[in-house]
């Protein structure tokens, strides 16, 4: 008579209270989605992004082979914080409004298929973004980008990626230049303009492409930097950089670099800095690149989506 081997057991990091309990409501199907691939979920709540990473820390140290996130972008940051340099790979299950991040690797949003991947898939090691020594696995941004991410933070009848296009729209609307000192490599530049972004990963706000060719694993970071241009020329700035088609666009400037320094004028108010969707630190601040720093859980077959 066979017998049934037991489901294997997966840590999940988890913020039940995140997106107003709209993550909790995702906790049964995902029970029921890891049971169908041999697994059971140990879920672990979260009280804060530090706890989280803390969390994920200890499992690594206990030599967990793979942590999960159920959330967002800003979940799977804190996760992949406490992952980086070890040997536990992370996986991730979508519970977030853009899922950027996800959907550079290639894993669906769909909690089944998700879990599909954390069970049968292959790990791949990937390069993260250092901002003062903290962790972001996506994209660095100032400017612009923070005000269509404050828009779109505070609609609250706006579902989805929908509300990142709100955002854009309303930033527009009231756009705001701003000034720079940067330093990339060594070289130093004044930057006024709209947008100074710094990508890993090279999708952000819902599906915008902040840079197209950005690769997770290459140990660089794409500088993308959207500068002073005519007003009634923004909103043609922004598709280019929605459909990213922007790398040749004479108000855009482009170039790789291994380390930036970031900082304001001393004449200037200190800028927000925002990475994977939430504002982390303030100028001035060093941003780096970590190369093949975390082990993610993908799906067994790469996709050419990405």
């Amino acid at each position: 008579m066979s017998t049934q081997s037991p489901p294997t057991p997966v840590p999940v990091i988890l913020n039940p209270s995140a997106r107003n309990g709209a993550v909790r409501k995702r906790i049964a199907p995902l029970r029921t989605a890891f049971a169908a691939n041999g697994l059971e979920p140990v879920l672990v709540s979260s009280t804060s992004e530090q706890h989280a990473s803390d969390l994920a820390a200890d499992f690594a140290a206990q030599g967990e082979p793979i942590v999960a996130s159920l959330g967002g972008d800003g979940m799977v940051r804190a996760v992949a914080a406490g992952l980086a340099g070890t040997s536990t790979s992370l996986g991730i299950i979508a519970g977030g409004r853009g899922n950027d991040f996800i959907s550079k690797l290639s894993i669906p949003k769909d909690i089944e298929a998700a879990a599909a991947i954390i069970a049968s898939g292959r790990d791949q090691t990937i390069d993260v973004l250092d901002l003062d020594g903290k962790i972001c696995i996506g994209n660095v941004c100032l400017g612009l980008d923070t005000a269509v991410q404050n828009y779109a933070d505070s609609a609250r009848f706006i579902r989805g990626h929908w509300v990142y296009l709100y955002g854009v729209v309303r930033a527009i609307m009231q756009p705001r230049r701003f000034r720079l000192v940067l330093t990339i490599d060594g070289e130093r530049v004044d930057f006024h303009g709209y947008t100074a972004g710094f990508a890993n990963s090279g999708r952000y706000g819902g599906g915008l492409k902040l840079s197209p060719e950005a690769e997770l694993d290459d140990g660089l970071i794409d500088v993308v930097l959207l500068k002073d241009a005519f007003l009634p020329r923004l909103a043609a700035e922004v598709v280019l950089f929605s459909l990213g088609k922007h790398k040749w666009h004479p108000h855009i400037r482009f170039n790789h670099a291994r380390e930036v320094d970031i900082a304001a004028p001393d004449d200037a108010e200190p800028v927000e800095i925002i990475a994977d969707g939430d504002v982390i630190a303030h100028t001035p601040a060093s941003l780096t690149i970590r190369p093949a720093s975390l082990r993610v859980r993908v799906a067994a077959t790469p996709s050419r989506r990405a």
